[in-house]
């Protein structure tokens, strides 16, 4: 009885593995059996719950591996129906058109050769024709036909015509500038020759050897000095324009003049810079009247700041100009005055200097360095001078280059402004006699003048201590002033 009973108990475990064990392929987990729980059998004693656990894995496996097949057979059909049949669906559920499916040429692919042989041909036919038309050399044409013959064996080349490449391409561009390049020197040429033939018998072109250097303008200088000569007509200066100055006198304008040249020495500003500021200056008291005398410095501080930016290459900071003055006036007064003056002035500093008709004269009339120097220092002593600033900077230039040749030579005044010397500065000596008549006043005094910055400066040893020569202190420069009294 306890044997029957014992089997029995054996066979419902057994039937209740095996239960669970089936139910494990659907997902479902073993219930953990007791700890001791055994099964005997014809090999001993058997743990049945590591059994069952392997069952159940199996069971996994084989589930995920058909919902992974699944999957991707639903996927492929679903992107085989949207490949064919996504166009034809578009067009039924919305009922608009799409676009049009671009289906492929019947035409086979062309192959390297076809694709370029127009392209080839092209450029066999430019360079052909270029090297006919440059070398012309028939042996050379020849060996080119070869040449290309054995470089491209395309059967399109042919159909090309040589002739009518070069006419459409090569052929009118080289034809064109080489005809507009020869105009330009024949127009050049007889501008030339028609200058020089208009120069009388007498008169020397004093260009005629600069044709070698591009930096003396040979071509057109005349032109320069003829627009020179327009610009101090329009821009003069009138004999005694200070009389619109309830307030500024010729010698407050002298004190200034005198001052500037100080200041130019101690900053080693260029000559240019110095007669650019007088002239900014005469323009300046001229346009405006009424001038105080607290603000004559300052006019004359910013006309050199704006001349030093016009000529230098490395102009002096506004800083500088306002230490000359002791501090006398600020930045902000030198910018202030520097739009006042611009406004009034038109924005335009083209009035030349006589700097610029010096070196023309002195050219012309074939003097040296140490002529010029003197010229220079002449031109210096009536910019100071008030009574000399409404001469134009030409009839300056031609009065002192006559009076510097005529001390430094021993011929006489006539024969000196020679009639080279007439043409080239636009004055007969009749016109610029008076003038060198008052330089040479001026002269005499400078040494005893309180204006004593221009007969210092010249002392230097660069400029050939002209101010020193003992010509300016003989007979030749007396028997001036004598005429003149």
């Amino acid at each position: 009885m306890e044997i029957q009973m014992r089997r029995h108990r054996t066979v419902q475990i057994q039937d209740q593995e095996n239960i669970y064990a089936n139910k494990g392929k659907s997902n479902l987990a073993l219930p953990v059996k007791k700890q001791g729980l055994s099964v005997r059998g014809a090999l001993g004693e058997v743990n049945s719950n590591v059994q069952a656990q392997r069952d159940v894995a199996v069971g996994k496996v084989a589930y995920a591996t058909a919902e992974f097949e699944k999957k991707a057979t639903l996927t492929r059909a679903a992107a085989k129906c949207n490949t064919n049949y996504s166009h034809v669906q578009s067009k039924v559920d919305t009922g608009r058109a799409t676009k049009p499916v671009i289906q492929p040429s019947s035409r086979p692919p062309l192959r390297r050769e076809e694709s370029t042989a127009n392209l080839a041909a092209k450029a066999a036919a430019r360079s052909k024709a270029a090297f006919k038309e440059i070398s012309g050399n028939r042996n050379n044409e020849i060996i080119f036909k070869k040449d290309a013959k054995k470089s491209s064996k395309l059967s399109s080349v042919k159909e090309v015509k040589p002739d009518e490449t070069r006419e459409s391409t090569l052929k009118p561009i080289i034809k064109e500038q080489t005809q507009t390049l020869q105009m330009l020197s024949l127009e050049s040429d007889a501008s030339t020759d028609d200058e020089c033939s208009s120069l009388p018998s007498d008169i020397e072109d004093i260009d005629a050897g600069d044709n070698s250097s591009p930096l003396l303008m040979s071509m057109y200088i005349k032109d320069i000095y003829r627009y020179l000569i327009e610009l101090e007509e329009k821009y003069p200066v009138g004999e005694d324009y200070l009389k619109n100055q309830s307030v500024i006198t010729g010698k407050m304008r002298a004190t200034l003049m005198d001052w500037l040249v100080e200041v130019q020495r101690q900053f080693s500003l260029l000559l240019e810079t110095f007669q650019l500021t007088v002239g900014i200056i005469d323009r300046y008291l001229q346009a405006v009247p009424n001038v105080q005398r607290n603000q004559l410095q300052l006019v004359g501080v910013t006309a050199m700041f704006i001349a030093s930016k016009y000529e230098e290459i490395y102009a002096p900071d506004v800083g500088d100009f306002v230490y000359v003055t002791d501090n006398a006036y600020s930045k902000q007064d030198v910018f202030r005055c520097e739009r006042e003056i611009m406004c009034k002035l038109g924005f335009c500093l083209a009035r030349p200097i006589p700097l610029s008709f010096l070196r023309r004269f002195i050219k012309a009339a074939h003097g040296s360095s140490k002529n010029h120097h003197l010229a220079k220092y002449l031109v210096d002593l009536c910019l100071v001078d008030y009574n000399m600033s409404h001469y134009r900077p030409s009839e300056l230039a031609a009065a002192a280059i006559c009076l510097s040749l005529h001390l430094l030579s021993s011929k006489k005044l006539p024969d000196i402004w020679t009639p080279t010397l007439v043409y080239y500065s636009g004055y007969t000596f009749a016109h610029i006699q008076p003038i060198m008549r008052k330089i040479a006043v001026i002269v005499i005094s400078a040494e005893t003048s309180k204006y004593k910055a221009v007969y210092n400066k010249y002392l230097d040893t660069s400029l050939a201590k002209v101010s020193s020569l003992p010509q300016l202190k003989g007979e030749a420069i007396y028997e001036l002033v004598k005429i003149t009294e």
